[in-house]
């Protein structure tokens, strides 16, 4: 053999890189004993950057606020079994100052901010989510 054949270079192979984790928008916290509602907008948030908890009732969704370093918004029934949903974002401000509120309703009602009424699609959860983003960043007038 003669010195004039190259030899093949190796191949080198770069596995991919993970994408660098990112900051979620928010983490919101949903309180419903509908499953089904739960899951579907647990999965549209998640989608759209949020970090999502879950609480079947009252009681878990004040333990979340008692263990949880941070939640920004809280969705939930305006009727809970356990206690109103207005009580509940009353008891996790105390621990959660800044947090902003959605209730769930099964029928309009004269108050329309801050309520999303039953059935609604993922887009009108996050045009509501947002507007209460928005609304609790405004300056107080």
């Amino acid at each position: 053999m003669n010195g004039n054949h190259a030899r093949p270079k190796p191949q080198q192979s770069v596995a991919p890189q993970p994408d660098p984790p990112t900051k979620p928008r928010g983490v919101v916290l949903i309180v419903t004993a509908d499953s089904c509602v739960s899951a579907v907008a647990s999965g549209v948030l998640q989608q759209n950057g949020y970090e999502v908890l879950t609480a079947p009732h009252a009681g878990h969704a004040i333990l979340a606020g008692l263990t949880q370093d941070r939640i920004d918004t809280l969705i939930a029934e305006l009727h809970l079994d356990d206690m109103p949903g207005t009580m509940l974002a009353a008891t996790l401000r105390r621990y959660h100052p800044e947090l902003r509120s959605l209730f769930l309703a099964h029928h309009p009602t004269a108050e329309q901010e801050g309520m999303l009424v039953r059935p609604f699609t993922g887009d009108e959860l996050l045009q509501k989510l947002n507007a209460a983003r928005v609304t609790a960043a405004s300056p107080a007038s």
